[in-house]
């Protein structure tokens, strides 16, 4: 969920469209995923990540599921704290 807010804080991003949320919310949890596995590895040592060079891809299904969840909710009208944790709850949804 942290890595959600902060990939979504930054940015004006009620303005922008469900599928680019979507997009960067698949990117950053992707990103989390991976940072979780490199530390689970002995001797690993896993840095700082740059900002985010670029949002999951549109035919991503993960982007589309939470695409359909966000055009039938107010999410623009939520905090960002609550988007991230009803978004992260729809991810583990379709997986």
């Amino acid at each position: 969920m942290a890595a959600v807010y902060a990939a979504l804080n930054p940015y004006s991003w009620r303005s922008f469209t469900p599928e680019l949320v979507a997009r960067r919310v698949v990117a950053a949890t992707d990103r989390q995923a991976l940072t979780d596995m490199l530390r689970s590895v002995p001797g690993a040592a896993v840095g700082e990540w740059a900002e985010l060079p670029e949002p999951a891809g549109s035919g991503d299904p993960r982007v589309a599921a939470l695409v359909r969840f966000m055009e039938t909710h107010p999410w623009n009208q939520l905090r960002l704290h609550t988007l991230s944790r009803l978004l992260v709850r729809v991810l583990r949804d379709a997986a």
